[in-house]
């Protein structure tokens, strides 16, 4: 995904994001004080913020790979590639 590497702030962000609540749900767990309430919201905020980055990606996948080239073959390389990722993503 070469083209990932030219892309908007916006992926940044996320991925700094991310990082920032995968860092607070380790600091929650390291403290060994945080109510376990906190921690499982903790928790499925990182969830969140993954999944909001891997719907970015592919979209991006989607439009560079799938939708945007003029050759069929590449097209079609490009959905295979994605199929397989959501058969990854999904399990």
């Amino acid at each position: 995904m070469g083209h990932l590497n030219h892309a908007d702030k916006s992926l940044k962000q996320r991925v700094a994001r991310l990082k920032g609540q995968v860092l607070a749900l380790e600091r929650a767990l390291d403290g060994g004080q945080a109510d376990c309430l906190d921690v499982l919201t903790q928790a499925a905020a990182v969830r969140g913020a993954a999944q909001g980055l891997m719907v970015q990606l592919m979209a991006h996948h989607l439009r560079a790979h799938v939708a945007a080239p003029e050759d069929a073959g590449q097209r079609d390389s490009g959905a295979e590639e994605m199929t397989a990722v959501l058969a990854r993503y999904l399990k």
